[in-house]
C-alpha cells in the first residue's frame, strides 16, 4: 500500500509488526523502539509472520513543533548535535519515562467520558520533552531544530527522494515546505522544465531500468514508478521509446 503524510509522525508500536519502505531503505516496526516518520510518501507491507499491528501515532504540524520547541528550548541539550539525517524514518530510544508517557494515553481510547483538550495536550508535551531531552535522541532533536529554523528542503532532494510515488503537485509542494506557486517557480529555476514533464521522464527512466534488469511484471513496474495506471504508462512509454513495455521487456 502506498501512503503519504504531509505531517511529521511520531509512532509507537504496541504489538505486532509492519514493514515500511522508502526507496531502497526498509524498516520493520516492532515493539521496543519509537519511530519518527518525516513528511514523505512510502510503501507499507505486511511481514511474512503478520499477526496484527497495534500502533499509537501522533501527527504533528511544523508550526506546533516550533511552538513546543521554544517552550522547551532552555531545558534541551542543544550542544554537539549531529547533522540531521536524510533517512525518512528515524528510530529513537524509549526509556521508562517515554514509555510511561505514551502508554498513559491508552486508557482514554474507547472511553466515552469527555476529556479536556488541555489534559491530552499536557500529556503530549511531556512525551515530546522526554523524547527531545533523552541524550540518546540527539539525532531527533537535530531534525526538530531543522524544522524550527524553517529549513527549506532543496527541490532536487524532494523530487529525487519521492518521484516514483503517485503524488499530486500539491503533495510535492508540501514535502518541500513551499506553496504550490513557489514550488513551481523554484522547480522551473532548478530543472528548466515543468514538474509534469520532469516527472514523466524520470519515471520512464526508472521503468525502463526495471524492465531491463528485473523480472518485475509490467503491472509491478507501473505501481513502483508512480504512474496512474497501466494504460497511461503504456501510452507514454511507447511514445518515448517507440515500443510497448511488454515488447521491450521481451526484446
Amino acid at each position: 500500500m502506498q501512503l503519504y503524510s504531509k505531517h511529521t509522525q511520531i509512532l509507537f508500536t504496541l504489538s505486532g509488526k509492519r514493514i515500511q519502505k522508502h526507496g531502497d531503505q526498509i524498516w520493520e516496526h516492532s515493539t521496543g523502539k519509537g519511530e519518527l516518520l518525516k513528511k514523505c510518501a512510502f510503501l507499507q507491507e505486511l511481514p511474512a509472520d503478520y499477526s496484527g499491528w497495534d500502533t499509537l501515532v501522533f501527527y504533528v504540524k511544523d508550526k506546533y513543533l516550533r511552538f513546543i520547541f521554544e517552550e522547551f528550548r532552555s531545558y534541551l541539550p542543544l550542544t554537539d548535535l549531529p547533522e540531521p539525517g536524510k533517512e525518512m524514518i528515524e528510530t529513537f530510544e524509549i526509556d521508562d519515562q517515554i514509555r510511561s508517557c505514551y502508554t498513559s494515553f491508552l486508557p482514554y481510547f474507547g472511553n466515552n467520558k469527555p476529556i479536556p483538550e488541555s489534559v491530552l495536550e499536557n500529556k503530549f508535551k511531556e512525551l515530546l520533552f522526554n523524547i527531545f531531552s533523552n541524550p540518546k535522541n540527539k539525532h531527533i532533536l537535530a531534525y526538530i531544530l531543522k524544522i524550527v529554523d524553517r529549513y527549506q528542503t532543496p527541490i532536487w532532494e524532494v523530487m529525487e527522494e519521492n518521484y516514483w510515488y503517485d503524488l499530486k503537485l500539491q503533495d510535492f509542494a508540501n514535502l518541500a515546505n513551499r506553496s504550490l506557486s513557489t514550488f513551481k517557480r523554484d522547480f522551473k529555476k532548478h530543472y528548466q522544465t515543468t514538474p509534469g514533464k520532469w516527472l514523466t521522464n524520470r519515471r520512464l527512466q526508472r521503468a525502463k531500468a526495471f524492465l531491463e534488469t528485473t523480472d518485475k511484471t509490467v503491472g509491478q513496474v507501473v505501481y513502483e514508478c508512480g504512474f496512474e495506471n497501466l494504460s497511461h504508462f503504456s501510452r507514454v512509454f511507447k511514445k518515448k521509446f517507440h515500443i510497448s513495455p511488454s515488447a521491450f521487456q521481451k526484446h
